[in-house]
Formats: structure tokens, sequence, C-alpha cells
């Protein structure tokens, strides 16, 4: 029996168009520009991926009509519909090799949200090309008018299971939009991972009365994110901003397995707490890292924190494996070492010690070694989890300081305790690659690494000290 291309199976079929489409893509990676002063063709950026897989299958598209719906899956099964900016300038021929001066000074106008009013007009013209989105990426449409359209475009993509929407989306949606976004849909699929990123928008854009509404979506009854697996909220705006109160909402029905929180200031630990609660038997990726205050190493730390003593709440999730978190302190109770499962790289932020585990020591020496109880629990934990065929590493970053319990190294800038015991500690001391970047490559915001017996030493001569991150309470940022 002769045996054909298209007489293969069509799981084989699809690894090999696949791989035809991704050869296709590899000398076709960016795109050009015209330079305004020589006229030559110039490297203007990186193609969008999602351009990039529909220019590659063209011709599949064209042999017949199998291939042709495996290459429109292919090719829509990821969609990044950002917002056009720029500007654009008549050139005085067509022919580039005659061109004569600079450009006029006519600006071609270009709306700003033609490809979103396209693809919605080709979703619902051809919705049967919607069903192939599995993936949307929505940047820059931050007003009443484009939610409308992402609304509807989002209406078509019913097999979709990751959405990335402007936080927006979240006083301009009604309860029936993120009801119909949310919940299971009539061919049994559902939204499975969702973001929401928050930019500052223009003065100008701020004073437009429009751009005040807010539907208080997430107090509706209708809104359920309990079939949610992955939620990320990033960035932070001066328009109504993601605050604890929404993530509060939120965990009225989340029961989520990834958790992301970065890149925020609206945001303190009250909000994170009241999602981790809410989804403690099912969470197993947990990201908390919110900005710095500007000229600040430090996390901006909430100052509504007390009577959560948040270390017993994050070993309360027995799921747990990845972990990367902000807290406003830290204390052993975060390392119990039996039940916990994580693994990889963890790393934790704190702006001080717990008081239950410093607060109540009077001689400051001994308040200050009070770290190295973390260091130790910390320590078994890693030995615990070695144990088990677990590689665990754990980074722990208090202050200036960066203590790595597996390699009983402690790392920050030592120059001033160096200097004030006139040479004598540390008595020695390696290069480190953590830490700050040195913006002016000086060399004096290097970070060294010492060994804990070392750091110790120098706490008890008093040529390093740890006392600012031991107050009752956190120190506020800024």
């Amino acid at each position: 029996m002769t045996v054909t291309i298209s007489s293969l199976p069509y799981e084989l079929l699809s690894v090999i168009l696949e791989e035809a489409a991704h050869l296709t893509t590899q000398g076709n990676r960016f795109t050009y520009g015209i330079d305004s002063h020589s006229s030559q063709r110039i490297l203007r950026g990186n193609a969008a991926p999602d351009a990039l897989r529909w220019y590659a299958t063209d011709a599949i598209r064209s042999v017949n009509s199998q291939w042709h719906d495996w290459a429109s899956q292919y090719a829509l099964r990821t969609l990044y519909i950002r917002r056009w900016r720029g500007s654009e300038r008549w050139m005085q021929s067509r022919e580039l090799d005659i061109i004569h001066g600079s450009p006029s000074k006519d600006v071609v106008y270009r709306d700003p949200y033609l490809l979103l009013r396209k693809t919605g007009d080709l979703f619902r013209k051809y919705p049967a090309l919607a069903t192939s989105v599995r993936r949307i990426f929505f940047d820059g449409y931050y007003s009443t008018e484009t939610s409308v359209m992402i609304i509807n475009i989002l209406q078509y993509c019913n097999r979709l299971e990751i959405v990335s929407l402007p936080w927006t989306m979240l006083r301009y949606g009604s309860e029936d939009d993120w009801s119909h976004i949310l919940n299971p849909r009539d061919n049994g699929t559902v939204l499975s991972s969702l973001e929401l990123l928050a930019v500052d928008l223009k003065k100008v854009q701020l004073s437009e009365p429009a751009r005040q509404k807010d539907d208080k979506t997430l107090d509706s009854a209708k809104v359920n994110l309990g079939y949610l697996r992955r939620l990320k909220i990033s960035g932070t705006s001066n328009l109504s901003p993601i605050m604890d109160a929404d993530l509060v909402a939120m965990s009225r029905t989340a029961r989520l397995v990834d958790l992301h929180i970065t890149n925020t200031t609206c945001l303190t630990s009250q909000g994170l707490l009241a999602l981790v609660r809410a989804s403690k038997d099912t969470l197993r990726v947990l990201e908390h890292s919110p900005l710095a205050d500007p000229g600040s190493k430090d996390p901006k730390l909430s100052a509504n924190y007390w009577g959560n003593h948040m270390c017993k709440e994050i070993v309360q999730c027995p799921q747990l494996r990845s972990l990367a978190i902000c807290l406003p302190t830290i204390c052993s109770d975060l390392f119990p070492g039996t039940s916990n499962c994580w693994m990889g790289d963890v790393h934790v932020k704190a702006g001080g010690i717990c008081k239950q585990a410093a607060g109540s020591l009077e001689i400051p020496v001994d308040a200050q070694l009070a770290i190295f109880d973390i260091l130790n629990s910390a320590r078994r934990f890693m030995q615990t989890q070695q144990a088990k065929s677990i590689e665990l590493n754990i980074l722990i970053s208090l202050g200036q300081f960066i203590f790595e319990p597996g390699k009983n190294l402690v790392h920050s800038n030592f120059l001033m305790g160096s200097i004030n015991a006139a040479g004598s500690w540390p008595s020695i001391q390696y290069s480190s690659n953590k830490g700050p970047v040195d913006p002016y490559g000086s060399g004096e915001w290097a970070y060294s690494c010492i060994t804990e017996e070392e750091f110790a030493r120098g706490v008890r001569e008093d040529h390093v000290s740890m006392t600012s991150i031991l107050t009752e309470h956190p120190r506020r940022i800024g």
C-alpha cells in the first residue's frame, strides 16, 4: 500500500506541519522600516509572534481543507492584540530609490483601536476561527469603549483557556460580562488562567468622566472565580487600582492553584492573606513581590498587618510547592520541616523578624542573633526535603542582608563594617553575585559574602547591626 502524507495519522501530520511552520519563521523574525535620513531599510523590531505564525502557514492553508483547518488552529492559538502607538508621515515618492529630502510633515492618521475592531469583525463574520483561540492578550485598551469591544471578542472565543486583560475591565465590565468570562461554557470548557495588568494613565485621561465608572462587579454573586486555576495581578495604577477589598471579594469564591501578585504598591498582605486562606487546600505556586519605594531596597510593607501571623498561614497550605514571597516579618514558624512539600528555589523577603521570635528578648545582641534560629529551621527543612530526594534551595532577604542557609553564607555590603573594625573584620570575604546592581560601575555598591560564623562575630563585636529590623513592628519604607 502506498503511504502518502495525507494518509498519515492526524497527530503525526500535525507534528510535521508544526515543524515546517517553525522552520519557516526562522528567517522572518523581524520587521523593517525606512531611515528618514538615508532612506535605507533598517531593522525596526521583532515581529509579533501571532503574525509570524500566520504568515508561516500561508502555503499550508492552500493545500486542502484539512491542512487549512490545522493552519488556522496553529496560527490563532495565541493572539496578541495591542493598541497601536506611534506616528507615520507621507513619503515624497512611492519609489524608495528616488526619495529626495525628508518625509513631509503631513501626519497619517491611524485608528489606535483598528486591530481591536478588525478582530471583532473577523470573529463575528467567521465565528469558527474564534474557536481556535486558546490564549489572548489585550494591551493598551483602558477605556469603556474598548472594554465593550473586548467583551464582544471574548464571547466568540468559546475554547479560551488563558486571557490577559487590562485592570479596567474589573471596573467597566458588568456582572453578566464577567459571568460569561469565568463560568463554564456550553461545550464544557472553562477559563483556567486570568491575568490583570495595571498601568498609570496620563493626566488628561484621568480627567475624563467616563473613566470614573465602577460597576463593583466583584461584589456580585454571579461572579465566580471558583473555576480559575491561575490568577496573576501585575502593576499599579493611578486610576481605580486593584485594592485589598477587591482581593477579599475574589477570595469569596477563589480556589486557586497558582497565585502571582507582582509589581504592586496598592495591595498589602491583608489582600494576599485573604486569597491564601481561601485557596489553602489547592495552592501550589505563590508569588508576591510588591514594588519598592524609589531609592529603597526593601518592599513596601503593610502597616495594617497586625493580628495576622502570616508565617503560620503559609505553612497551612499542604499542596504548596513553589514560593517567592514578601512578608512583613518572618520567624522559624515558616519552616516546620515535615508536612510541607516545597521544592526548587524559594525566596523569602521580609522587613523584620516576628515579635514572637525577637520581641521578647531583652539583650540586644541576643535579639540580633535570633536570625540564626530562623536559618537553622530553614536548614533542617532543606535537609528533610533532601532526604526525600527533593532539591530545595532557600534564600532569605532581611533588610540589606541576604542569607543563604544552604551554604552558611550571608551576602551584603560590608564596607562600613570593615572600616569600623579598622580592617580586622571580616577576616575573609568572597565575591557575591547577589545584591543590587551598581548603576555607576564604581564597585561601591557591590555585595560580598561571608560565613554565618563571621557574621555572628561581627554582630557581637558591633561591626554590623541588625537592630533596624528587630523592632516590634517591621519598618515602614518611605
